[in-house]
């Protein structure tokens, strides 16, 4: 399972060269958005970096039989994959479109994978959940929710990859044997190539996560979170407490934008929870280097989020702590939001 991490550092070091060396439409990097942060064009195909050397790891290396629930995973994730990476190579499409584009995955999950959300810790709703279609449109619903979550918080260099390798890293180390070896291999192999990304990423900013990359890990990662919970017989609350920062932004950046400022959810406002804390940095402390804020707001972040991932890992079979936790981690990023809010944030657009 080793392997994949030198093909992952091979293929992030292509991407920098060819990024570095030649320029084409397709390959530059500088949006006008206010989601946009750096001034240099910087490859955001690091999602290539991780589909592909999983892919070669999953289908040519593996002589021991051990990835059959990576090959899966990989074939169910192949939709979701390239609707990011048609965005990272500048091909414009709706977002009404590229949500309906995400579909084929978790749909794919569901029958390929059995992947399935069995409960929620709700009695009534659990029975619902057993009614097959019930159960898929629920399936679908959340895993394209937590997708973009996924995507939204991929804003600073190493920011969304800290938070993918923190969880990766306490499921590898909790690891039961009920999962199944299949699982386990998966779970290294995903860390070991985000790794790679990381290392291109973080601090520097030599290669981005790009949508591919920032879709693939918010499919994989909560995929493998759900089969291990369930696998287990741990509480359902468990998952939701992994995810709860990327659930968190996206629930909070709907009711901003719907509710306050009357505009498209699906439209990007510059006001996401990463971007306040940088826009506070470069105000009061005025940091000249942007690489500098990049690695204080990524550091910053992962403060806040890793004691609540360590927290949930210790009380995994405990849904009352479980939904105590999530709770004060949705108190808590209220709190330090609306101390950062700038005036105008609930403004109508």
């Amino acid at each position: 399972m080793t392997d994949v991490f030198p093909l992952a550092l091979l293929f992030c070091f292509l991407l920098w060269f060819v990024n570095k060396n030649f320029k084409s439409q397709f390959l530059t990097n500088l949006r006008a958005s206010p989601q946009t942060f750096h001034k240099k064009s910087t490859s955001r195909l690091g999602g290539l970096a991780i589909y592909f050397p999983l892919l070669i790891t999953g289908y040519l290396i593996d002589s021991a039989g051990n990835y059959e629930f990576l090959r899966l995973a990989l074939i169910c994730s192949l939709p979701v994959f390239i609707v990011g990476l048609m965005d990272d190579l500048n091909i414009d499409m709706k977002p009404v479109y590229r949500l309906l584009l995400l579909l084929p995955s978790p749909i794919l999950f569901f029958f390929l994978l059995d992947i399935r959300i069995d409960s929620v810790g709700i009695i009534l709703f659990d029975d619902l959940l057993k009614i097959e279609i019930i159960g898929l449109l629920f399936l679908s619903f959340s895993l394209v929710g937590i997708i973009n979550a996924f995507n939204i918080i991929d804003g600073f260099n190493g920011l969304l990859l800290t938070y993918c390798l923190s969880i990766l890293l306490t499921l590898i180390l909790a690891y039961e044997s009920n999962s199944g070896i299949d699982w386990l291999t998966f779970m290294v192999a995903l860390f070991l190539a985000t790794f790679a990304v990381f290392l291109f990423n973080f601090p520097f900013g030599k290669l981005f996560l790009g949508d591919a990359g920032a879709y693939l890990l918010g499919a994989l990662i909560p995929i493998a979170l759900i089969e291990y919970t369930f696998d287990n017989g741990y509480s359902p609350w468990f998952v939701l407490a992994m995810l709860i920062y990327p659930v968190t932004e996206v629930l909070a950046s709907v009711i901003r934008k719907v509710f306050f400022r009357k505009m498209s959810a699906l439209q990007p406002d510059g006001l996401h929870f990463h971007m306040l804390v940088y826009k506070k940095i470069t105000k009061r402390v005025g940091f000249r280097r942007i690489r500098l804020r990049h690695f204080i707001v990524t550091f910053f972040i992962f403060a806040l989020n890793f004691p609540f991932l360590y927290a949930a890992n210790l009380f995994k079979s405990n849904s009352i702590l479980l939904i105590l936790l999530c709770l004060w981690y949705v108190l808590i990023y209220t709190m330090i939001y609306f101390m950062m809010l700038p005036k105008y944030a609930f403004k109508k657009k």
